[in-house]
Protein backbone atom coordinates (compact mmCIF):
# COMPACT_ATOMS: atom_id res chain seq x y z
CA UNK A 1 0.00 0.00 0.00
CA UNK A 2 1.29 3.45 -0.88
CA UNK A 3 2.26 5.65 2.04
CA UNK A 4 1.19 8.81 0.21
CA UNK A 5 -1.08 9.81 -2.64
CA UNK A 6 -1.82 6.93 -5.05
CA UNK A 7 -0.65 7.06 -8.67
CA UNK A 8 -4.22 7.78 -9.88
CA UNK A 9 -4.01 11.12 -8.07
CA UNK A 10 -0.80 12.08 -9.83
CA UNK A 11 -1.81 15.65 -10.69
CA UNK A 12 -2.36 16.53 -7.03
CA UNK A 13 0.80 14.71 -6.04
CA UNK A 14 2.96 16.53 -8.58
CA UNK A 15 1.38 19.84 -7.61
CA UNK A 16 2.26 19.23 -3.96
CA UNK A 17 5.84 18.42 -4.98
CA UNK A 18 5.97 21.55 -7.11
CA UNK A 19 4.78 23.73 -4.24
CA UNK A 20 7.45 22.25 -1.96
CA UNK A 21 10.20 23.25 -4.41
CA UNK A 22 9.10 26.51 -6.01
CA UNK A 23 10.02 29.27 -5.95
CA UNK A 24 13.64 28.13 -6.04
CA UNK A 25 16.51 29.16 -8.26
CA UNK A 26 18.85 26.35 -7.21
CA UNK A 27 18.08 22.74 -6.26
CA UNK A 28 20.34 19.92 -5.09
CA UNK A 29 19.27 16.34 -5.87
CA UNK A 30 20.90 13.80 -3.55
CA UNK A 31 20.90 10.04 -4.14
CA UNK A 32 22.19 7.21 -1.98
CA UNK A 33 25.96 6.89 -1.86
CA UNK A 34 26.45 4.29 -4.61
CA UNK A 35 23.63 5.00 -7.08
CA UNK A 36 22.14 2.28 -9.26
CA UNK A 37 20.32 2.77 -12.60
CA UNK A 38 16.95 3.47 -10.96
CA UNK A 39 18.53 6.09 -8.71
CA UNK A 40 20.42 7.77 -11.56
CA UNK A 41 17.45 7.74 -13.94
CA UNK A 42 15.09 9.15 -11.31
CA UNK A 43 17.49 12.01 -10.55
CA UNK A 44 17.88 12.74 -14.27
CA UNK A 45 14.09 12.79 -14.65
CA UNK A 46 13.62 15.18 -11.73
CA UNK A 47 16.33 17.41 -13.18
CA UNK A 48 14.41 17.67 -16.47
CA UNK A 49 11.15 18.39 -14.62
CA UNK A 50 12.77 21.17 -12.60
CA UNK A 51 14.14 22.71 -15.81
CA UNK A 52 10.58 22.76 -17.16
CA UNK A 53 9.52 24.61 -14.01
CA UNK A 54 12.19 27.23 -14.53
CA UNK A 55 14.76 26.25 -11.90
CA UNK A 56 18.06 27.75 -13.01
CA UNK A 57 20.65 25.57 -11.23
CA UNK A 58 20.13 21.84 -10.63
CA UNK A 59 22.91 19.58 -9.35
CA UNK A 60 22.89 15.80 -8.79
CA UNK A 61 25.27 14.58 -6.08
CA UNK A 62 26.05 11.49 -4.01
CA UNK A 63 28.47 10.56 -1.26
CA UNK A 64 30.20 7.59 -2.90
CA UNK A 65 30.77 6.81 -6.58
CA UNK A 66 29.40 4.83 -9.52
CA UNK A 67 31.35 1.60 -9.87
CA UNK A 68 29.32 -0.91 -11.85
CA UNK A 69 30.17 -0.93 -15.56
CA UNK A 70 26.53 -0.77 -16.70
CA UNK A 71 25.85 2.23 -14.47
CA UNK A 72 28.92 4.10 -15.70
CA UNK A 73 27.89 3.37 -19.28
CA UNK A 74 24.41 4.75 -18.65
CA UNK A 75 25.78 7.98 -17.17
CA UNK A 76 28.12 8.41 -20.15
CA UNK A 77 25.38 7.75 -22.68
CA UNK A 78 22.85 10.10 -21.08
CA UNK A 79 25.53 12.68 -20.21
CA UNK A 80 24.24 12.95 -16.63
CA UNK A 81 26.37 15.49 -14.78
CA UNK A 82 27.07 14.64 -11.14
CA UNK A 83 29.31 15.87 -8.31
CA UNK A 84 30.73 14.21 -5.19
CA UNK A 85 28.75 15.27 -2.14
CA UNK A 86 31.98 16.36 -0.40
CA UNK A 87 32.32 19.19 -2.94
CA UNK A 88 28.84 20.53 -2.33
CA UNK A 89 28.25 23.79 -0.46
CA UNK A 90 24.74 23.17 0.86
CA UNK A 91 24.08 26.84 1.53
CA UNK A 92 24.29 27.44 -2.24
CA UNK A 93 20.99 25.62 -2.78
CA UNK A 94 17.45 26.80 -2.05
CA UNK A 95 16.01 23.28 -1.90
CA UNK A 96 17.33 19.73 -1.39
CA UNK A 97 15.57 16.64 -2.79
CA UNK A 98 16.41 13.11 -1.64
CA UNK A 99 15.78 10.49 -4.34
CA UNK A 100 15.47 6.69 -4.11
CA UNK A 101 16.55 6.86 -0.47
CA UNK A 102 15.37 8.06 2.92
CA UNK A 103 16.70 10.49 5.55
CA UNK A 104 18.75 8.76 8.23
CA UNK A 105 19.40 5.59 6.22
CA UNK A 106 22.94 4.27 6.52
CA UNK A 107 23.50 4.55 2.76
CA UNK A 108 23.09 8.34 2.55
CA UNK A 109 25.99 10.60 3.56
CA UNK A 110 23.88 13.54 4.67
CA UNK A 111 24.48 15.11 8.08
CA UNK A 112 21.37 15.14 10.32
CA UNK A 113 21.33 18.94 10.41
CA UNK A 114 20.87 19.22 6.62
CA UNK A 115 17.32 20.32 5.81
CA UNK A 116 15.46 18.12 3.33
CA UNK A 117 12.61 19.63 1.29
CA UNK A 118 11.33 16.53 -0.56
CA UNK A 119 11.78 12.75 -0.50
CA UNK A 120 10.76 10.47 -3.38
CA UNK A 121 11.37 6.76 -2.89
CA UNK A 122 9.92 3.28 -3.34
CA UNK A 123 11.75 1.38 -0.60
CA UNK A 124 9.73 0.17 2.39
CA UNK A 125 9.73 2.71 5.22
CA UNK A 126 7.47 3.32 8.15
CA UNK A 127 5.67 6.56 7.23
CA UNK A 128 6.52 9.38 9.62
CA UNK A 129 3.77 10.81 11.83
CA UNK A 130 4.58 14.30 10.64
CA UNK A 131 7.36 15.70 8.47
CA UNK A 132 8.27 19.24 7.44
CA UNK A 133 8.86 18.21 3.83
CA UNK A 134 7.04 16.70 0.87
CA UNK A 135 7.32 12.94 0.60
CA UNK A 136 6.11 10.42 -1.95
CA UNK A 137 7.08 6.97 -0.71
CA UNK A 138 5.37 4.10 -2.55
CA UNK A 139 6.52 0.74 -1.28
CA UNK A 140 4.10 -1.00 -3.66
CA UNK A 141 5.92 0.34 -6.73
CA UNK A 142 8.92 -1.53 -8.15
CA UNK A 143 11.05 1.45 -9.15
CA UNK A 144 11.39 5.13 -8.33
CA UNK A 145 11.77 5.65 -12.09
CA UNK A 146 8.12 4.67 -12.42
CA UNK A 147 7.07 7.46 -10.04
CA UNK A 148 9.24 10.03 -11.84
CA UNK A 149 7.92 8.98 -15.27
CA UNK A 150 4.42 9.53 -13.92
CA UNK A 151 5.42 13.02 -12.79
CA UNK A 152 6.85 13.85 -16.22
CA UNK A 153 3.77 12.60 -18.05
CA UNK A 154 1.47 14.44 -15.66
CA UNK A 155 3.31 17.71 -16.39
CA UNK A 156 3.56 17.04 -20.15
CA UNK A 157 7.33 17.31 -19.81
CA UNK A 158 9.20 16.37 -23.03
CA UNK A 159 10.98 13.02 -22.64
CA UNK A 160 14.08 12.76 -24.82
CA UNK A 161 15.54 9.47 -26.05
CA UNK A 162 18.31 9.77 -23.48
CA UNK A 163 15.89 10.28 -20.61
CA UNK A 164 13.49 7.57 -21.83
CA UNK A 165 16.35 5.09 -22.10
CA UNK A 166 17.58 5.75 -18.56
CA UNK A 167 14.08 5.61 -17.03
CA UNK A 168 13.26 2.41 -18.94
CA UNK A 169 16.51 0.82 -17.78
CA UNK A 170 15.82 2.00 -14.21
CA UNK A 171 12.46 0.23 -14.18
CA UNK A 172 13.88 -2.83 -15.93
CA UNK A 173 16.75 -3.35 -13.49
CA UNK A 174 14.89 -2.63 -10.26
CA UNK A 175 12.02 -4.97 -11.20
CA UNK A 176 14.39 -7.57 -12.69
CA UNK A 177 12.77 -7.44 -16.13
CA UNK A 178 9.27 -7.00 -14.63
CA UNK A 179 9.60 -10.23 -12.66
CA UNK A 180 10.10 -8.87 -9.12
CA UNK A 181 7.78 -6.67 -7.07
CA UNK A 182 5.91 -5.27 -10.05
CA UNK A 183 2.92 -2.92 -9.84
CA UNK A 184 0.51 -2.08 -12.68
CA UNK A 185 2.18 1.34 -12.89
CA UNK A 186 5.59 -0.26 -13.48
CA UNK A 187 4.16 -2.26 -16.37
CA UNK A 188 2.29 0.74 -17.78
CA UNK A 189 5.28 3.08 -17.85
CA UNK A 190 7.66 0.33 -18.97
CA UNK A 191 5.47 -0.11 -22.06
CA UNK A 192 5.07 3.65 -22.48
CA UNK A 193 8.83 4.25 -22.45
CA UNK A 194 9.67 1.29 -24.69
CA UNK A 195 8.78 3.12 -27.90
CA UNK A 196 10.86 6.14 -26.86
CA UNK A 197 14.04 4.21 -26.02
CA UNK A 198 17.29 4.31 -27.99
CA UNK A 199 17.57 0.52 -28.19
CA UNK A 200 21.04 0.51 -29.73
CA UNK A 201 22.33 2.59 -26.83
CA UNK A 202 20.44 0.39 -24.35
CA UNK A 203 22.20 -2.72 -25.66
CA UNK A 204 25.57 -1.02 -25.15
CA UNK A 205 24.59 -0.10 -21.59
CA UNK A 206 23.49 -3.64 -20.79
CA UNK A 207 26.61 -5.20 -22.35
CA UNK A 208 29.41 -2.78 -21.44
CA UNK A 209 33.12 -3.31 -21.78
CA UNK A 210 34.63 -4.60 -18.51
CA UNK A 211 38.05 -4.15 -17.01
CA UNK A 212 40.34 -6.94 -15.76
CA UNK A 213 39.31 -6.32 -12.15
CA UNK A 214 35.79 -7.58 -12.87
CA UNK A 215 37.13 -10.96 -13.97
CA UNK A 216 39.51 -11.15 -11.01
CA UNK A 217 36.53 -10.51 -8.72
CA UNK A 218 34.51 -13.15 -10.56
CA UNK A 219 37.32 -15.68 -10.08
CA UNK A 220 37.60 -14.76 -6.38
CA UNK A 221 33.84 -15.11 -5.96
CA UNK A 222 33.78 -18.62 -7.40
CA UNK A 223 36.69 -19.69 -5.18
CA UNK A 224 35.05 -18.26 -2.07
CA UNK A 225 31.50 -19.49 -2.77
CA UNK A 226 30.09 -21.86 -0.16
CA UNK A 227 26.67 -23.50 0.22
CA UNK A 228 25.00 -23.90 3.64
CA UNK A 229 22.27 -26.50 4.20
CA UNK A 230 22.00 -26.93 0.41
CA UNK A 231 19.97 -23.71 0.15
CA UNK A 232 21.94 -20.63 1.30
CA UNK A 233 24.99 -19.44 -0.63
CA UNK A 234 27.69 -17.04 0.54
CA UNK A 235 30.71 -15.64 -1.21
CA UNK A 236 33.16 -13.15 0.24
CA UNK A 237 35.10 -10.87 -2.12
CA UNK A 238 37.73 -9.67 0.33
CA UNK A 239 38.90 -6.07 -0.03
CA UNK A 240 37.32 -4.39 -3.05
CA UNK A 241 37.68 -1.03 -4.79
CA UNK A 242 33.94 -0.40 -5.08
CA UNK A 243 30.90 -1.94 -3.37
CA UNK A 244 28.89 -2.34 -6.58
CA UNK A 245 30.72 -5.63 -7.16
CA UNK A 246 28.92 -7.07 -4.12
CA UNK A 247 25.42 -6.62 -5.56
CA UNK A 248 26.66 -7.73 -8.97
CA UNK A 249 28.11 -11.01 -7.68
CA UNK A 250 25.03 -11.59 -5.51
CA UNK A 251 22.85 -11.32 -8.63
CA UNK A 252 25.10 -13.58 -10.66
CA UNK A 253 25.59 -16.39 -8.13
CA UNK A 254 21.95 -16.29 -7.11
CA UNK A 255 21.23 -18.01 -10.43
CA UNK A 256 22.90 -21.20 -9.16
CA UNK A 257 20.37 -24.02 -9.40
CA UNK A 258 18.56 -25.14 -6.24
CA UNK A 259 19.83 -22.11 -4.33
CA UNK A 260 17.11 -20.32 -2.32
CA UNK A 261 19.19 -17.52 -0.81
CA UNK A 262 22.40 -15.79 -1.82
CA UNK A 263 24.62 -13.53 0.31
CA UNK A 264 27.67 -11.70 -0.97
CA UNK A 265 30.01 -9.67 1.21
CA UNK A 266 33.15 -7.60 0.81
CA UNK A 267 35.41 -5.18 2.67
CA UNK A 268 35.25 -1.53 1.67
CA UNK A 269 36.37 1.56 3.62
CA UNK A 270 36.67 -0.26 6.94
CA UNK A 271 33.21 -1.80 6.66
CA UNK A 272 31.67 -5.10 5.64
CA UNK A 273 29.18 -4.43 2.85
CA UNK A 274 26.73 -7.21 2.01
CA UNK A 275 23.86 -7.97 -0.36
CA UNK A 276 21.12 -10.59 -0.02
CA UNK A 277 18.96 -12.15 -2.75
CA UNK A 278 16.00 -14.50 -2.33
CA UNK A 279 14.15 -16.72 -4.79
CA UNK A 280 11.21 -17.93 -2.71
CA UNK A 281 11.07 -15.93 0.51
CA UNK A 282 9.92 -12.33 0.91
CA UNK A 283 12.07 -11.61 3.96
CA UNK A 284 15.31 -10.35 2.37
CA UNK A 285 14.87 -6.87 3.83
CA UNK A 286 14.05 -8.30 7.26
CA UNK A 287 17.11 -10.56 7.17
CA UNK A 288 19.44 -7.72 6.17
CA UNK A 289 18.12 -5.46 8.90
CA UNK A 290 18.47 -8.23 11.51
CA UNK A 291 22.06 -9.10 10.52
CA UNK A 292 23.13 -5.46 10.36
CA UNK A 293 21.59 -4.50 13.70
CA UNK A 294 23.17 -7.48 15.44
CA UNK A 295 26.55 -6.19 14.28
CA UNK A 296 25.89 -2.48 14.96
CA UNK A 297 25.39 -1.65 11.30
CA UNK A 298 22.50 -0.60 9.07
CA UNK A 299 20.56 -2.63 6.55
CA UNK A 300 17.22 -3.22 4.85
CA UNK A 301 15.62 -3.35 1.43
CA UNK A 302 12.90 -5.08 -0.50
CA UNK A 303 11.25 -8.46 -0.07
CA UNK A 304 13.63 -10.38 -2.35
CA UNK A 305 16.71 -8.13 -2.45
CA UNK A 306 18.42 -6.19 0.29
CA UNK A 307 21.75 -4.89 1.53
CA UNK A 308 23.61 -3.59 4.55
CA UNK A 309 26.91 -2.40 5.93
CA UNK A 310 28.70 -3.18 9.20
CA UNK A 311 31.53 -1.13 10.77
CA UNK A 312 34.74 -3.04 11.43
CA UNK A 313 36.08 -0.72 14.15
CA UNK A 314 39.34 -2.17 15.48
CA UNK A 315 38.37 -5.79 14.85
CA UNK A 316 40.58 -7.97 12.68
CA UNK A 317 39.07 -8.65 9.26
CA UNK A 318 39.09 -12.42 9.74
CA UNK A 319 37.33 -12.20 13.12
CA UNK A 320 34.77 -9.73 11.72
CA UNK A 321 34.01 -12.02 8.78
CA UNK A 322 33.60 -15.01 11.12
CA UNK A 323 31.20 -12.98 13.26
CA UNK A 324 29.26 -12.00 10.13
CA UNK A 325 28.99 -15.63 9.00
CA UNK A 326 27.90 -16.76 12.49
CA UNK A 327 25.23 -14.04 12.49
CA UNK A 328 23.71 -14.96 9.14
CA UNK A 329 23.88 -18.67 10.05
CA UNK A 330 21.74 -17.81 13.08
CA UNK A 331 19.48 -15.49 11.06
CA UNK A 332 18.71 -18.28 8.58
CA UNK A 333 18.53 -20.96 11.29
CA UNK A 334 21.15 -23.09 9.53
CA UNK A 335 22.45 -26.35 10.97
CA UNK A 336 25.64 -26.12 8.88
CA UNK A 337 27.90 -23.26 9.95
CA UNK A 338 30.82 -24.00 7.60
CA UNK A 339 29.24 -24.75 4.24
CA UNK A 340 30.87 -26.53 1.31
CA UNK A 341 32.57 -25.15 -1.77
CA UNK A 342 31.02 -25.38 -5.24
CA UNK A 343 34.35 -25.90 -7.02
CA UNK A 344 35.58 -29.41 -7.77
CA UNK A 345 39.23 -30.27 -7.04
Amino acid sequence: MSTTMPPSDSKNNVEAFKQSILPAKSVLIVTHDYPDPDCIASSFGIQELLKLWGVETIQIAFGGFVGRAENRAMIRFANVQTLPLMLIEFEDYDRIILVDSYPGDGNVSLAPEITIDAVIDHHPHKPPDSVPYFFDIRDDVGATSTIITEYLVSENCPISKNLATTLFYGIKTDTHHLSRKVSPDDVHYYKFLFDLVDHEALSKIELPDRDAEYFNILHRSAESMRIFDKKVGHTHLGTITNPDYIAEMADLFHSLENLEWMLCSGLFKNQIFFSIRSKISEEAGIKAEYIAKKLNGSGGGHTTMSAGRIPLNSEENGAALRRFVDTFVHAFNLADNEGHTILTP
